[in-house]
């Protein structure tokens, strides 16, 4: 089966930022500001028994070349974090180039950091600010491309992959989800013409709140990660 392209052509890459609103864009922009938490061009590269584990293997290695240029950009060491550590940083990545055979990914990548999240592992050492390439100046907890859906606090956040078959049902799936007085915010990590990886603060467990999302017309069920982390599955159903 053939991998999907992920934003490849330059129509879909701007109706996808159309889609996601002003953050998305403003993330954009900022590629070329020179902006630390803007990590440009980096490559990400992985070879597994399938192309869909080997863009995630390619994406983590993406993601922690661009926290050690991050790092010697400030001039400094670059503190020594896990893989679901540097994750947490990491509003969003944009594809800028692809290349997916049966066995291997080839690409690169921009890597959008979360100022606030950065700041509060490098500590002093971290530049203030932080343009468009995560929060806006807020608290450490607040990141670019975050919808609240209703007021109050999440209590549990799950990592989700969301699956739709072109642009009107992946439109249909954020108005549910943001529309759901379970789902406390959404927040885009990567995004592909066919998926996007996200991260649900939610107001209840993952069950509970897949009870709640199906009579919305969102099927919720749980999976893992080839490394065996959680990762739930997200598609419309019926109703909503």
């Amino acid at each position: 089966m053939r991998i999907p392209t992920l934003l490849a052509l330059p129509g879909v890459l701007l109706a996808l930022l159309l889609a996601l609103g002003p953050a998305a864009a403003q993330e954009m922009s900022a590629n070329t500001s020179g902006n630390p938490y803007v990590q440009s061009g980096i490559p990400a590269e992985a070879t597994a028994e399938n192309g869909v584990l080997a863009r995630e293997r390619a994406f983590a290695a993406g993601r922690r070349a661009a926290w050690n240029r991050l790092a010697s950009e400030l001039g400094i060491s670059p503190p020594s974090v896990s893989d679901s550590q540097l994750e947490s940083m990491v509003t969003s990545i944009v594809i800028e180039q692809e290349r997916v055979s049966p066995t291997r990914y080839s690409g690169r990548i921009t890597v959008n950091f979360n100022p606030g999240r950065t700041r509060g592992v490098l500590g002093s050492r971290a530049p203030a600010g932080g343009g468009g390439g995560g929060s806006t100046g807020g608290s450490a907890g607040e990141t670019a491309g975050a919808v609240p859906s209703a007021p109050g606090p999440a209590s549990n956040f799950i990592e989700a992959v969301a699956t739709y078959r072109g642009m009107e049902e992946w439109l249909e799936l954020q108005r549910r989800l943001r529309a759901n007085g379970m789902v406390a915010s959404v927040q885009i990590q990567a995004i592909a013409v066919d998926r996007a990886r996200l991260r649900l603060g939610l107001r209840a467990p993952g069950p509970v709140a897949a009870g709640e999302l199906a009579g919305a017309g969102i099927v919720m069920a749980p999976g893992q990660t080839a490394s065996g982390a959680d990762l739930w599955r997200l598609v419309l159903g019926a109703g909503g």
